[in-house]
């Protein structure tokens, strides 16, 4: 079945944000006293909703850690944020082969970050955790993007990177193909994940073997 649409994550899919992730939480954690964690720690918890992602780093969800990220962190972590491996040609191929492109994540604003990576214009829509009242593993926000690309869940596929991403698209209806720039081939698989690619990169030559696009 061909598609017509192309959902991505945000968080270590479409854009790698670890350094920035990292440097944040650990900047949070010094300021109160908190444990700091290492980079596999973080990639554990990628795709977790703000809460979850609060108190899995930190201990606790205090409100303090969303005020110091504003003020403190917003204005410096996109320096640290990049396309991932591939993840431009990548959005360019589907394009030019006729997909509507969107991105979907459990980020709140992801759009402020896509326009600092001068990505907006390769995006037919941008949904974020402040967009739906379920943050993923629930559909909502993938289901929010399709519709407004007018795309059925059936003809969209999701891309992400956690198990997260994996049980979001299967609520939705939708395939979901992963890459392993978090988590583990094998952790991905037992979640549901139609296929699984190291990177970006693949994601065209797959599509096209598949008779997708």
């Amino acid at each position: 079945m061909k598609l017509q649409a192309v959902l991505f994550d945000f968080d270590m899919t479409l854009i790698d944000t670890s350094q920035a992730l990292l440097h944040n939480v650990n900047m949070i954690a010094r300021a109160f006293s908190r444990p700091e964690c290492s980079r596999e720690q973080l990639l554990q918890v990628i795709g977790y909703n703000t809460r979850d992602f609060w108190t899995a780093l930190l201990g606790d969800n205090r409100p303090e850690y969303g005020a110091y990220y504003l003020e403190h962190c917003i204005p410096i972590e996109a320096q640290r944020m990049f396309p991932a491996a591939g993840a431009v040609d990548c959005v360019e191929a589907l394009r030019s082969a006729g997909m509507k492109v969107g991105c979907a994540s459990n980020r709140i604003g992801p759009m402020r970050v896509i326009r600092l990576m001068k990505l907006e214009g390769l995006m037919d829509c941008v949904t974020g955790a402040d967009d739906v009242e379920r943050p993923k593993p629930y559909p909502d926000v993938l289901l929010k993007a399709a519709s407004l690309l007018e795309a059925v869940p059936e003809r969209t596929l999701y891309i992400g990177d956690t198990p997260i991403d994996a049980q979001a698209a299967i609520a939705a209806g939708m395939k979901c193909v992963c890459v392993t720039t978090s988590n583990a081939r094998e952790t991905l698989e037992a979640a549901g994940a139609w296929r699984v690619i190291p990177d970006l990169t693949g994601l065209v030559p797959l599509l096209r073997a598949e008779g997708m696009i």
